[in-house]
C-alpha cells in the first residue's frame, strides 16, 4: 500500500520557539510529510506519528482539532535521541463514515507494524482504539493491551462503537486472539461493579487510580506485555488538563501520566501508542495540550532507550528464584534481570501429552507475595487463561 495516498501532509506554520536553537528543536529532528518533502523510504524509520482527527461517534464533539495543537506543541520541545529515527505522516484522511476511518486507520497502522516501525496516533475521539485493535487482529497472533482511562469504556452490549462504549464491540470479537486486556487508573464512583467483575471473570485486569499511584511501578509489567496503549487524557485532573471531554477534579497527575507514557514507551513489546479526547475548546492557554505533547515526548525518549531482554532468550543475564507453595502442584519460577532489575514468571500450560512454559512480565512484588504463600494475581489469571 502507499500510506501516501492515506494521509494529508503536515501544514503547520512554524510553530514559535522561544528557547531552543533550531538545532535543537524536535520539528528540526525528525522527517516530516509535508508538501514540499513527500513520503520515502519508509523502512529506515523507528517510530511514526499521525494524527486522526475523527470525532463523528462522540458524545462531545471538538477533539477532531486536537492533531495538530498537540503536533503544535510536540514540535518546540527538545529533541528526543537522534538513534530514534523518526518521521511524522501528517493527518489521516478521514473517510465518509466513521467506520472507512477505521478501517483506514486499521491498514496503515497494520503496514507501519509488519515494517517493525512504531506508531504515536494522535487523535481524536478513543473509539479510534477500535481501528487500532483491528491492525493488531489481522496480525493473527495472540496480544494483550492497555487504556488509561478513569472510566471503564463498557457501554451496553448493543451499543455501536463510541468513545464511551468502544471496549464492547473489542472484546467481543475474536477472543482467541485476545490475551489479555488491562484498564489504569479506574475512578470506582464512575464505574459499574458489573463491568469490574465482567472484565475479572474473562481473565482481565483494572487497576484503580488508588492503586496505581500508591506505587505507579505496578503499570510497567502491565505495559511491558501490551502490544499498545490507549490513554484517554481525561484520566488526568482537571487542574492538570482543562481540556478534555470529561473533566474531573480527581486523577492523575502531569507527572504521573508522563511516567506512566516513559513506561510503556520502554517496551519492546508495545508498537502503538495513542492519546485521545483532547477538547482545544476547553482548554487553557493550550496547557493540556502541552501536557499531551509531553507525554508523547516521555513515551518517544523511552522508546529510544528500550532494551531487548527475555529469560528464554539471554538466560545467562538472568537470575531463576522457584518458590513452592503450599496449596499448589505446580513451584512458581521468577527470573530477574541482572541488568535492568526486571521481572518475569513462567506459567505451565498444561497438555494432555505435553507442558510447556509461557514467560510472563511481573514485578518484586509478585515475587514477595509468591513468598508469602499469596498466589500473584497476574500468575492466577495468565494460569487460568492458558489452561
Amino acid at each position: 500500500m502507499n500510506i501516501q495516498d492515506y494521509c494529508d501532509p503536515v501544514a503547520l506554520d512554524k510553530p514559535a520557539n522561544l528557547h531552543l536553537s533550531d538545532k535543537a528543536v524536535l520539528c528540526k529532528n525528525i522527517y516530516i510529510n509535508t508538501p514540499d518533502t513527500p513520503l520515502k523510504d519508509l523502512d529506515r524509520f523507528d517510530l511514526a506519528i499521525i494524527g486522526v482527527p475523527e470525532d463523528r461517534n462522540a458524545t462531545v464533539t471538538g477533539s477532531a482539532e486536537a492533531p495538530d495543537l498537540i503536533r503544535n506543541e510536540l514540535y518546540q520541545l527538545f529533541r528526543v535521541n537522534p538513534k530514534l529515527r523518526t518521521i511524522d505522516l501528517g493527518n489521516l484522511k478521514c473517510g465518509n463514515s466513521v467506520q472507512d476511518t477505521y478501517f483506514a486507520l486499521r491498514d496503515v497502522i497494520l503496514d507501519l507494524l509488519e515494517r517493525k516501525i512504531t506508531v504515536v496516533v494522535l487523535g481524536g475521539s478513543q473509539d479510534l482504539t477500535y481501528g487500532i485493535y483491528l491492525a493488531y487482529e489481522k496480525l493473527n497472533r495472540k496480544f494483550s493491551f492497555a487504556t488509561i482511562d478513569s472510566r471503564l469504556d463498557m457501554g451496553i452490549i448493543d451499543d455501536h462503537v463510541k468513545p464511551e462504549s468502544y471496549l464492547i464491540p473489542i472484546l467481543s470479537r475474536k477472543k482467541e486472539l485476545l490475551f489479555s486486556y488491562s484498564n489504569l487508573g479506574h475512578q470506582t464512583y464512575f464505574v459499574d461493579q458489573g463491568d469490574v467483575d465482567f472484565l475479572r471473570d474473562n481473565f482481565h485486569q483494572c487497576l484503580r487510580l488508588g492503586e496505581v499511584r500508591s506505587d505507579i511501578g505496578k503499570v510497567e509489567p502491565i505495559l511491558r506485555d501490551a502490544g499498545f496503549v490507549s490513554l484517554d487524557i481525561n484520566s488526568v485532573r482537571q487542574s492538570d488538563a482543562p481540556g478534555c471531554t470529561h473533566p474531573s477534579p480527581n486523577g492523575f497527575t502531569g507527572e504521573e501520566i508522563c511516567q506512566i507514557s516513559r513506561y510503556a514507551g520502554l517496551s519492546p513489546s508495545l508498537r502503538c501508542f495513542g492519546l485521545f479526547n483532547y477538547l482545544p475548546q476547553a482548554d487553557q492557554r493550550q496547557q493540556t495540550a502541552a501536557l499531551a505533547a509531553q507525554s508523547i515526548w516521555y513515551f518517544m525518549d523511552g522508546a529510544s532507550h528500550r532494551k531487548e531482554e527475555h529469560p528464554h532468550s539471554a538466560p545467562d543475564i538472568f537470575k531463576k528464584f522457584i518458590v513452592s507453595h503450599n496449596d499448589m502442584d505446580h513451584d512458581i519460577i521468577f527470573y530477574k534481570s541482572l541488568e535492568t532489575d526486571r521481572w518475569w514468571f513462567e506459567v505451565p500450560v498444561i497438555r494432555q501429552t505435553k507442558t510447556r512454559h509461557v514467560f510472563i512480565s511481573c514485578s518484586m512484588d509478585d515475587y514477595q507475595k509468591a513468598c508469602n504463600q499469596e498466589i500473584p494475581d497476574r500468575w492466577l489469571n495468565a494460569f487460568q487463561k492458558l489452561n
